[in-house]
């Protein structure tokens, strides 16, 4: 009988594509390694079990095939191979359709024996006996299918193979590497692994790769940026020097690995930094591919659009746009454009999702959670780091007690996977010290600005206070005023929205698409000069290209406050821009900031900017190098050491606090639900267009339309307080906010309407 992998497929032909597919990212040493894994990572399928769950929807313990395979793919790894790659192909194979397990959970206590302390060996073993009875009636059948590619006579003796010991010999090698505890283990395990999903994917979904990563060669580049920037007010030529310097900078120091670029916020540092990763391509002389990494998605959204613009210029861009250019993250829209090739939309998201684009512009959740992790969808793209020109804007905004980690994961990167770093920031957080600085001389650059002053005024403050003194100074100016929690600053907006002038909300409590056409709307007013006040949370930090007269921010900490004195006079087009810092307190006397921060970073802070009274845009630089050299040096690095160490061992699943599986960027927040709130006849049709969806059977087609609505959907969706979940209806799993019950419940203006007394920390 024939054996298929899928429905339409033959096995062995899927074994021989996955191999074919990722092949060329071997030397030859470890593409013998990867032709072992990639031929048998699905042997378990050549069960007459798993063929009638395939064509029949027959579905028993007997149909996995996951285990038996890992365990043939230990045997011939051990018979053709050396040193560790049994073990890394074992698990490898095993978690293919999953994510990374510790290995310690899925092999013998003891590489001597297997006793009844086994119990998921064992239970195992049980299944896999009964499967290895089944594929021995077929075993002339298979042997022909490996015989075609060189591994007949290794399946034959495999089947007379006592399964135990090759158990046991795995384990003996978890042994020894258990002790050795080097990340070299780490980044080699999630190589392979990464190649074997990531080609299984392309495989069982037909979907073609592109021969090559698409370049357009950097002077053609250079010409239309130049041509961009004809013409465009340049502040005193700065920018300008900037770009030259950071070129030249590259240029003359191409043979290192980490590179930084320091510049004050508003200085051109996208062209800049993105264009010293595309002169170091051209210097190496290879097609290496380019990921930039940015903390938020408003930001990515902003700077692809201004890459977008230039690439839009030359024709081999708009012939095949994937190949030259993607946006990954979670909003983003599923597209990748080929005209040579009919692409579907789940083919489009698995290009995107394994980063097959010459520039990729993504976040640091995906970056880094697929450095450090162990999940199968983050982990498709790991692959695609390797030989990869990395560039970080705005690393600070990680939290710093993942400093060391980040330090370690990056270091790692350049060491093993022969990564190129280039990090710009305007507030050069403490990591990566002994990087080559590309701007010389960059101290000079923040001497030449005076756009904005900082004021403390740290005396302690209530919100009604707050409100009144700003009533009573409000000059005839423009003022953006930044708080840290989403209750205050609903409480300031409520204080100021009489005043005769306009007022604007903006926070994480409007849902995304009220959000955007609030940021475009506030944009325009301001471009023409109008005095407006914009209430806002830490949304506007970062990315958002706001220039006001004034800004008020709550104590903070302060590279929060550094960033969002980039809102103010940021053109340096008005006279020195006055950015005030409050120390704000809640009903309860506390600061608000404690709710984000904690104490630490913030205490730092007050105590750098508490005794002056006023700070120049100029000593910023000295000002933010001595924070970090103080926050680094009082903030708990347990979290990064535990990380490091499970990283070293392996150590990805468990009990462990810090198994690398539980690493996320983003914090949860266990009292929280998102809800999607019908706040127009827009949201009410696509909501009732994905439960369409939902009744499709085919699992293919379902998420094929489901990707072509999904960025639609997530327009709605904001996460409030669980326990207001009465408020909600449940439909097919969601929460929903109905259009009868928005009156009550949304204001068009400051979004969703909360309890008063609720201490809300996300913004």
């Amino acid at each position: 009988m024939p054996f298929y992998s899928h429905p339409n497929k033959l096995l062995i032909d899927h074994l021989k594509e996955v191999y074919e597919i990722n092949k060329g990212l071997f030397d030859y040493a470890n593409r013998e390694v990867y032709r072992v894994l990639s031929l048998c990572h699905d042997f378990g399928k050549y069960t007459t079990y798993f063929q009638r769950h395939l064509f029949n929807g027959e579905t028993s313990e007997l149909s996995h095939h996951g285990f038996i395979s890992a365990v043939f793919g230990g045997y011939v790894s051990l018979k053709l191979l050396k040193g560790v790659y049994p073990l890394y192909i074992y698990l490898a194979i095993l978690h293919h359709h999953g994510n990374l397990e510790s290995p310690s959970e899925h092999l013998p206590k003891n590489f001597k024996e297997i006793n009844e302390g086994d119990l998921w060996v064992l239970d195992k073993l049980n299944i896999l006996k009964k499967q290895m009875e089944d594929i021995k009636k077929n075993k002339e059948e298979i042997y022909k299918d490996y015989e075609k590619v060189g591994l007949g006579q290794l399946f034959m003796d495999f089947l007379e193979e006592n399964v135990e010991d090759i158990l046991k010999e795995i384990r003996k090698i978890h042994f020894k590497l258990e002790r050795e505890q080097s990340e070299i283990h780490y980044v080699n395990l999630l190589y392979f692994y990464s190649a074997l999903i990531s080609a299984d994917k392309l495989s069982a979904s037909n979907t073609v790769v592109p021969d090559e990563l698409g370049v357009v060669e950097y002077k053609k580049l250079d010409d239309e940026r130049q041509k961009r920037i004809q013409g465009k007010q340049d502040i005193n030529g700065i920018r300008s020097s900037i770009f030259k310097s950071v070129i030249e900078g590259i240029e003359k120091n191409k043979e290192k690995s980490i590179f930084t670029i320091t510049a004050p916020t508003g200085t051109g540092k996208t062209y800049a930094g993105f264009f010293a990763a595309l002169k170091l391509r051209e210097l190496l002389g290879d097609r290496r591919r380019i990921i930039y990494s940015l903390p938020f998605t408003s930001i990515i959204d902003q700077n692809y659009d201004v890459l977008e613009d230039l690439f839009s210029k030359f024709d081999e861009y708009n012939r095949a746009k994937g190949r030259y250019l993607i946006k990954h993250h979670s909003m983003a829209d599923v597209e990748y454009i080929d005209e040579s090739r009919d692409y579907s939309k789940t083919q489009e998201e698995l290009l995107i999702e394994t980063w097959d684009s010459g520039v990729v512009v993504t976040t640091f959740v995906q970056l880094l959670e697929t450095l450090v992790g162990n999940r199968n969808r983050m982990l498709k793209k790991f692959v695609s780091l390797k030989g990869s020109i990395l560039l970080l804007d705005e690393v600070q905004a990680i939290d710093i007690k993942y400093y060391p980690l980040i330090d370690f994961i990056f270091n790692m990167a350049v060491k093993h996977l022969d990564v190129k770093i280039i990090m710009m920031t305007a507030t050069k957080p403490a990591i990566l010290e002994g990087a080559c600085e590309l701007l010389e001389g960059c101290e000079k650059y923040f001497s030449l600005f005076n756009r904005t002053k900082l004021i403390p005024r740290l005396e302690g403050i209530s919100v009604g206070e707050f409100i009144e003194e700003f009533k009573e100074n409000i000059r005839d100016k423009s003022y953006l005023i930044v708080c840290n929690t989403i209750n205050q600053s609903l409480e300031i907006f409520d204080g100021l929205k009489d005043l005769d002038r306009d007022v604007y909300y903006l926070s994480t409590n409007l849902v995304p698409k009220h959000r955007r056409d609030r940021i475009i709307e506030v944009s325009e007013r301001l471009k023409k000069g109008d005095n407006i006040i914009l209430v806002s949370t830490q949304v506007v930090e970062a990315g958002v290209d706001f220039d006001f007269d004034v800004v008020i921010r709550d104590l903070a900490p302060l590279d929060c406050i550094i960033q969002c004195a980039g809102r103010c006079n940021r053109n340096g087009k008005k006279e020195v821009g006055e950015v005030y810092v409050y120390k704000m307190l809640d009903e309860k006397g506390e600061l608000f900031s404690k709710h984000v921060y904690g104490n630490t970073s913030v205490n730092i802070t007050k105590e750098l900017i508490e005794n002056r009274e006023v700070i120049y845009e100029k000593d910023y630089y000295n000002l933010i190098n001595k924070y970090f050299r103080e926050v680094v040096k009082n903030k708990q690095k347990d979290a990064s050491k535990g990380y490091i160490e499970s990283i070293k061992r392996l150590n990805f699943t468990g009990e462990d606090k810090y198994a690398v599986g539980k690493f996320s960027l983003i914090e949860n927040n266990p009292g929280y639900i998102d809800v999607f709130v019908e706040v127009d006849d827009e949201a009410v049709d696509i909501l009732n267009r994905y439960f369409e969806i939902l009744s499709i059977k085919n699992y293919e087609k379902r998420r094929e339309e489901y990707l072509k609505i999904k960025n639609d959907l997530n327009k709605y969706f904001i996460s409030v307080p669980s326990k207001m979940f009465k408020r909600f209806e449940d439909r097919y799993g969601i929460l929903v906010l109905p259009k009868i019950a928005i009156q009550d419940n949304y204001d068009m203006n400051t979004g969703f309407i909360r309890e008063k007394n609720e201490t809300f920390i996300l913004f």
